[in-house]
């Protein structure tokens, strides 16, 4: 049977948390129950300073923002094994070569973060997706790409959702933060005492992974997700997102961490964004396979979406992806950085934000700062 149209649905990653706190406590509600809507809800193509990324040898270049979460590697995984090998078509675009290397995959995710599926419709693959993503998650899941599209064909789906909240929620900041010429949302502690209660249980959560000077650092921020570790690498940049995040990590790995020093301030932008990406070079291309019922077949969609949030109280991640058919150290977060979401030991990270820009931030006021 030659199937006409695929479809490869990837789910999109929402890391954040919610709330504006003035003091230390312990979240009481989860992050998707209190989320609320995100601040920027948006197309890529209507970012301007924003690259949605497949892979992670996207460029970085000044001033832009690159994201990139694994969801749309997991599928096109699935997408290989159901094809019976890498992916081949006509006249291919460059990022198919680059995706069928397979360079980030399962082992980087603990089993009960993920669904990550391919097969044809008339075998029962969406109602085996659905059971799955009921029985992992329990109706916190949303998938509005798997939804959005008919129930035939073939279908490689990815779905992500990951909740990492801070035992103690830090201080939200709304005037204190300007970054690339814009006051914007932070959160942290503001020159930390050890005499505060509050700001000494929420600096037990910062670790100083490298500090080489005011725009050179590494924080690693702790979660209730013991698991998982939450890094922030302000640092000059290497050519590729990759790159940059090979070093990030090579860096941790020599380091010795330590604690915040007496009268250090932490200041951290707030993310809070809805993001929807369309791989449009890929739609209407024929996929050539060994497998017949695959043979032949269209993309008819392949997108993301990834909603983020980061705040005082920790970040939740949630994406679908489908192809169908440091004063001492001041630790101020006030220039280009890196977000980095992993899991101890793995091989790559799940999520990864270069921030270039206030594009995605959450912005204090519309216009730029005078200087």
């Amino acid at each position: 049977m030659k199937v006409k149209s695929l479809g490869l649905f990837l789910a999109a990653v929402f890391i954040g948390s919610v709330g504006s706190v003035g003091f230390a406590k312990a979240p009481t509600e989860t992050h998707e129950q209190t989320a609320g809507k995100p601040d920027l809800k948006a197309t890529a193509d209507q970012l301007t300073h924003t690259v949605i990324a497949p892979h992670l040898e996207e460029k970085i270049t000044s001033g832009t923002n690159v994201l990139w979460c694994d969801t749309f590697q997991l599928a096109w995984n699935e997408f290989c094994d159901l094809a019976g090998g890498p992916i081949q078509m006509d006249s291919p675009p460059a990022m198919v070569a680059i995706l069928n290397k397979r360079t980030a995959s399962k082992e980087d995710l603990d089993q009960a973060s993920y669904v990550a599926m391919a097969g044809l419709a008339e075998k029962g693959i969406f109602e085996r997706i659905r059971s799955e993503l009921g029985r992992k998650f329990g109706g916190l899941e949303n998938p509005d790409l798997l939804n959005s599209v008919p129930q035939d064909g073939f279908v490689a789906y990815a779905y992500l959702f990951k909740e990492l909240p801070f035992q103690w929620a830090f201080t939200r900041f709304h005037d204190y933060l300007t970054f690339a010429g814009y006051r914007v949302d932070a959160f942290g502690i503001h020159q930390y005492s050890v005499k505060e209660e509050n700001e000494a249980k929420m600096a037990t959560q910062v670790a100083v992974v490298d500090y080489k000077g005011r725009g050179n650092l590494i924080v690693e921020l702790k979660t209730k997700a013991n698991d998982d570790r939450l890094i922030l690498a302000m640092v000059p940049p290497e050519a590729s997102l990759g790159e940059t995040i090979a070093m990030v990590r090579q860096r941790v790995l020599k380091a010795t961490p330590t604690q915040m020093k007496e009268m250090t301030t932490l200041e951290i932008p707030v993310l809070n964004f809805d993001l929807f990406k369309t791989y449009s070079q890929l739609h209407g291309r024929s996929i050539h396979s060994a497998n017949k019922e695959v043979d032949g077949g269209k993309i008819a969609l392949a997108a993301q979406t990834v909603r983020f949030r980061l705040d005082e109280r920790g970040a939740v991640l949630k994406s679908e992806a489908i192809v169908w058919g440091g004063i001492g150290e001041q630790l101020i977060f006030d220039k280009p950085f890196l977000i980095l979401l992993e899991r101890r030991d793995a091989r790559n990270p799940y999520f990864a934000l270069w921030v270039g820009n206030a594009e995605l931030l959450v912005p204090v006021e519309k216009k730029p700062v005078k200087r």
